[in-house]
């Protein structure tokens, strides 16, 4: 499945849902032509950068668990793009043990053939039969870390069981990346053994609360490094499904692409 790109965080609130989001929304925004699924599949609902109510997982719970899968005709494209299509995680928390890995297996077949790139959050719980589903399915694998020790530790008592599920990650990214903070990019990759190509940073970006009370990804409210940091992630995507880079024009505000 090798347009399908899993995001999946160290721990809770690295960021993943607001990458996995951005890198969607940049990718449909200047490829009018490819249709893009991001689907959150990590036992919340996910919309906190959504001005609106795109469909739950929930709608689709019959078919899922029948094994029927989805068409592309059952969904909505989200209303600021018609090629941007989005499912949101489950309603209600306490519900999310009711999906298993196989939902995920069905889901993620189903739409496979629909679209040109499926993005999907899987969040940071392996208890979650959803995300671990996606995982084990799932074709390129991104782990979002910070640089923190509560990160980087956890990533570290919790590698041994992703490996011993089958899931490799494929790249890593270091979210809200300050230059002068003792976890550099050198020491994270000597600390967890990793190539230090295999490394990506997201620079830190002051407007994350108000991103949430705006409802909109950082791209939206015009941030100039992190729209660098998602470009480099959407144009990594773009070289393995043999697409055509992703340039921005210097003359067009950024904001007029999400007119």
């Amino acid at each position: 499945m090798n347009h399908i790109f899993i995001f999946h965080g160290a721990e809770h609130k690295v960021g993943c849902t607001m990458i996995a989001q951005s890198v969607s929304e940049l990718i449909a925004k200047t490829h009018r032509k490819a249709n893009v699924l991001f689907t959150a599949l990590n036992g919340r609902k996910s919309t906190e950068y959504i001005y609106g109510e795109p469909a739950a997982i929930d709608e689709y719970k019959m078919q899922l668990h029948s094994g029927m899968g989805i068409e592309k005709s059952m969904l909505r494209p989200y209303k600021k793009t018609e090629n941007l299509y989005i499912i949101a995680g489950v309603e209600k928390e306490e519900e999310a043990r009711n999906y298993f890995p196989d939902n995920a297996y069905t889901l993620l077949e189903s739409l496979y053939g629909a679209f040109d790139v499926i993005v999907v959050d899987t969040g940071s719980e392996l208890d979650n039969g959803l995300a671990l589903g996606a995982m084990k399915k799932g074709g390129f694998l991104y782990l979002v870390l910070e640089q923190a020790e509560s990160s980087i530790g956890r990533y570290e008592r919790m590698r041994e069981l992703y490996a011993r599920m089958g899931i490799g990650f494929n790249r890593y990214l270091i979210n809200q990346f300050v230059e002068n903070d003792p976890y550099t990019l050198s020491y994270i990759a000597s600390r967890l053994t990793l190539n230090k190509d295999s490394l990506i940073k997201i620079d830190f970006c002051e407007s994350g609360r108000q991103a949430e009370l705006e409802r909109k990804t950082l791209l939206e409210l015009n941030q100039e490094r992190y729209k660098k940091n998602i470009l480099r992630i959407a144009n990594e995507m773009m070289e393995m499904l043999h697409m055509d880079e992703i340039t921005l024009q210097r003359k067009r505000k950024w904001t007029d692409l999400l007119q």
